[in-house]
């Protein structure tokens, strides 16, 4: 059952708006435009993305909340593309929370042309969380938590920034209960029980990262009881509802045998799928299977390939791997 805070984002629609392809192909799941509509949990076709997104908003050109959408189009094509940031500056006029929550976190990993700058985006996240319990809101809230409990931007306030967590993740919003667990754990504010009973209630509101770390507790039995085959469970929810670690989780699970025959053919073929989206450790890995031949024909450029994706996404261990394979 959706909480009641749901309805809220439903004001921020035009009244009789439809469902477009921009909904379907880059919409927020945790955050429709339209009531029901499934959206995108990754966007899987930039460019279809992008080219629906852009009719929709010739279609309706005072949706703010389409320029939003298109602007996480964009970013999926292009993270460094500037018009998503000036897209959501338009957005915020109209829906200044949530599009102060997005342009946080373009601050905060310097994405769209705008300079990396923890002050910036603890003060849009501030901003966009000033309207809470508005659920548009919630992106910016998330943000400011974090950014609270770390003490970057500004002054550490982990007692609020964890209240404040607490309160989106029981309120229904995903990214929160995920937040809430990983941050829990890095202070030591929480027992493992209790950071893989966040990363269940994010999975079960279907935040699939929240599902595949909580696979990785079952297969290590921390915080839960070990059970390999739980695990491989939740790695394929998350791979399969296009969550890259999922995917690289299961990979590894054909690849070592978790309590099944190991199977290289799978293996690299999710592990494909986990480098594709951008998972560095998937790259590495393919990178080092496809070089050495372990199991699978041996291929020289395809691990170069597999190696420089990895290095591109910030692993060093990429980065020597592509020079062997030069």
């Amino acid at each position: 059952m959706r909480p009641l805070l749901f309805a809220l984002v439903l004001l921020a629609t035009p009244a009789g708006a439809q469902e477009t392809d921009c909904d379907r192909l880059a919409g927020y799941p945790a955050l429709p435009r339209i009531e029901g509509s499934a959206g995108a949990y990754r966007i899987a076709d930039p460019a279809a993305a992008v080219a629906a997104c852009q009719e929709a908003r010739r279609l309706a050109p005072d949706d703010a909340f389409l320029a939003v959408l298109l602007a996480r189009a964009l970013m999926a094509a292009d993270p460094q593309d500037p018009s998503a940031a000036t897209l959501l500056t338009e957005a915020g006029q109209t829906l200044p929370a949530l599009a102060a929550g997005f342009l946080g976190q373009l601050y905060e990993f310097g994405l769209a042309g705008l300079p990396a700058s923890d002050r910036s985006a603890r003060d849009q996240y501030r901003a966009g969380c000033d309207a809470w319990p508005d659920r548009l809101a919630a992106p910016g809230c998330t943000g400011f938590a974090a950014m609270r409990i770390e003490g970057r931007g500004g002054p550490t306030e982990q007692q609020a920034g964890f209240s404040l967590l607490d309160q989106q993740c029981r309120s229904g919003w995903p990214d929160a209960c995920l937040q809430q667990a990983q941050l829990a754990e890095l202070w030591g504010t929480g027992s493992a029980s209790d950071t893989a009973g966040l990363l269940r209630r994010a999975c079960e509101i279907d935040d699939f990262m929240g599902c595949a770390l909580l696979g990785y507790r079952y297969e290590t039995g921390d915080g839960v009881t070990q059970d390999v085959a739980v695990a491989r469970d939740l790695y394929q929810r998350a791979c399969d509802r296009g969550e890259p670690v999922g995917c690289t989780n299961l990979a590894e699970a054909y690849r070592s045998g978790l309590g099944l025959p190991p199977d290289m053919t799978e293996a690299v073929r999710l592990f494909t799928i986990g480098c594709a989206g951008q998972d560095s450790y998937a790259c590495t890995t393919l990178g080092d299977i496809l070089s050495d031949g372990r199991g699978v024909p041996r291929d020289i450029a395809a691990a170069r390939g597999a190696y420089e994706r990895g290095c591109a996404l910030g692993d060093p261990m990429a980065c020597d791997g592509a020079d062997m394979t030069e």
